[in-house]
């Protein structure tokens, strides 16, 4: 918003908690002629899987905050960042790179200059068979403390290490009490979960209530979005945390197809959440939009509704079956890597 009202340029975004097609839809409108966006304000996110035609990358702060405090990112997250000028359709053979505090100018140039450190270890996670067999050695403890024992007995060569188990033992713990399968936790423990998120762990729950007592899951028996656009940035993460949580009902119905139904509705229901969220991101920046009639859903009900929302007449269309036709090849990309 501040280089808008100050610069008259209008600006992309593209964040870490941005879902992927919107991301995708920020990267056109940015890479595109004739749309009218000149600048791109971006997140380390800006540095993996997304083409950009950067002329010039500028860097507001080397340093990033990790949950704990400021932290100097890597010499690879720089080089990856900072190597986005000057690619793809840039205009430009030679990008160029800078930062805003003039003292940081120093330490960009030497890490552009740096090759980054060798990798000396890889990570590797156990897999079912192995927790299978481990679980049937202990029957007596909860499935939530096998992790850590698993992590205090195994031993690794000095090639390898053993992945982080945190984010599987909160998720471990909060089906503990459901009666499902070894393998069946297991599945869970490795979806795309992030129980930071309030939403997403709410609904990990409630998913795998399904699957534990043999029933039918609807999408819109767990998740149904706010009725109308995010105007805040608060606001603008509770449907991003609504996307995850419908993004992870479409990644269960792969793996347990007879207890999440009906992907259709699940589809249609993402959609129109990237919709919202692109379209809010116009009202945060504030941008006008236009009165448009659209199908909207109540999902609890499965009843269709007609009402009027705020929604960017700009916005292009994108055939609902192709976006369906790519989820489906990235989940069968995950699977196969995971065979």
């Amino acid at each position: 918003y501040t280089i808008e009202s100050q610069t008259g340029m209008r600006c992309a975004v593209i964040y870490g908690g941005l879902p992927p097609e919107a991301r995708v839809e920020q990267a056109r409108l940015f890479n595109e002629e004739g749309t009218g966006y000149d600048v791109l304000v971006a997140s380390d996110a800006v540095g993996m899987g997304i083409n950009l035609a950067i002329k010039r990358v500028v860097f507001t702060s080397l340093n990033k905050f990790d949950g704990g405090g400021l932290q100097p990112i890597s010499v690879s997250q720089t080089r990856q960042i900072g190597g986005r000028a000057g690619r793809f359709g840039s205009g430009s053979e030679i990008g160029e790179v800078t930062t805003m505090a003039p003292h940081d100018l120093k330490l960009l140039a030497q890490s552009m200059d740096k090759q980054p450190p060798m990798i000396t270890a890889a990570g590797l996670k156990p897999t079912v068979e192995a927790i299978e067999t481990f679980s049937h050695q202990f029957p007596s403890v909860p499935f939530s403390q096998l992790w850590p024992m698993f992590r205090d007995i195994a031993t690794m060569d000095d090639e390898y290490f053993l992945c982080s188990f945190s984010d599987q033992e909160d998720i471990a713990e909060v089906i503990e009490d459901l009666p499902l399968t070894v393998r069946d936790r297991y599945q869970f423990l490795y979806a795309p979960i992030n129980m930071r998120d309030e939403i997403v762990a709410s609904c990990v729950r409630k998913y795998a209530e399904y699957v534990a007592y043999g029933r039918k899951c609807r999408v819109g028996m767990v998740a149904r979005l706010p009725g109308s656009l995010p105007t805040t940035r608060e606001s603008l993460k509770i449907f991003e945390q609504w996307h995850r949580a419908i993004s992870l009902f479409l990644w269960l119905s792969f793996q347990f197809p007879e207890s999440f139904v009906e992907v259709e509705e699940a589809f249609e229901l993402k959609v129109q959440c990237e919709r919202m969220i692109l379209d809010g991101l116009a009202v945060i920046k504030g941008k006008p939009v236009e009165k448009a009639k659209k199908v909207n859903y109540d999902f609890r009900f499965g009843d269709k509704i007609e009402e009027v929302v705020d929604t960017s007449a700009s916005l292009a269309e994108e055939d609902a079956s192709d976006r369906k036709e790519q989820y489906k090849q990235r989940i069968d990309k995950i699977l196969d890597q995971t065979a």
